[in-house]
């Protein structure tokens, strides 16, 4: 298993502006060895954290992401939203966001978020400063929902980490994740059946599902083979951070998703 068995969504979404440097170190704070983070481009094709092409949702600024550059992230407020616990909180460049998690020694899964037509770019924007700014690529995953910007990344990087994202796992998964020699399959933990978790697990391919809030169908999921979770809530999760056999051992049965 690559990343850990609890991975914080977006940082800790539930608990700090999501996709920020303080949301990175509130999953430290909690206990986390793994977080995910979203990466999107600026117009200039700056790398930065956003789950968003929009500004809108999670900033003080509004329009997309593709009219604004470098020069206009110092007018941003992206903690205001969340609470003024976090007012000006800044809207991360990538370099930024990879050297706090190294230095919080962090594992990262970060999500390519190419804009139509920008797949071939942001795999090479996010290439570029992993190359410069990431030391270990055993605790890094590359994913997306978009495979054709997985396929520019391996062709970037040859030993790279993938993880190929699906709302429901497709037919033709096996060969999608063949071509792009995926190490793991990433999944909405409310579509996957008992099924689907066999199919991946007996085929060789480490299986995290998002995103889960609810410890109980952590404790499911994870009975079933699923080897991590993706959390707003880590707080609530910590008790599954250790090894399947400690924990396993610590709880009663649980039913199978159908």
């Amino acid at each position: 298993m690559i990343a850990d068995r609890i991975i914080g969504h977006r940082g800790a979404a539930a608990l700090a502006p999501e996709n920020t440097l303080a949301g990175i170190r509130k999953a430290s704070a909690c206990g986390l060895k793994w977080v995910e983070l979203d990466l999107s481009l600026l117009g200039d094709s700056t790398p930065v954290l956003s789950h968003d092409h929009e500004f809108d949702r999670c900033t003080n600024y509004s329009g997309s992401l593709s009219r604004s550059t470098l020069n206009d992230l110092l007018q941003i407020d992206a903690g205001s939203w969340f609470s003024q616990e976090w007012h000006n909180e800044k809207l991360p460049l990538l370099s930024d966001a990879l050297l706090l998690c190294q230095a919080l020694n962090l594992g990262l899964n970060l999500e390519l978020k190419p804009r139509e037509g920008e797949s071939e770019l942001t795999a090479a924007a996010a290439f570029q400063m992993i190359s410069v700014y990431w030391h270990d690529p055993d605790k890094l995953i590359i994913s997306s929902f978009d495979h054709q910007a997985l396929s520019a990344y391996r062709a970037l990087d040859a030993q790279a980490n993938i993880g190929l994202l699906y709302d429901y796992l497709p037919e033709r998964w096996h060969l999608q994740a063949a071509a792009i020699q995926a190490c793991s399959i990433h999944c909405d933990c409310n579509a996957m059946t008992q099924a689907d978790i066999q199919d991946v697990k007996a085929s060789g391919y480490d299986l995290y599902c998002y995103t889960c809030n609810d410890p109980e169908q952590a404790d499911r999921l994870f009975a079933l083979g699923v080897d991590g979770i993706f959390t707003d809530n880590p707080f609530i999760m910590t008790s599954f951070n250790q090894p399947n056999d400690l924990h396993d051992n610590q709880q009663s049965p649980v039913q199978p998703l159908p």
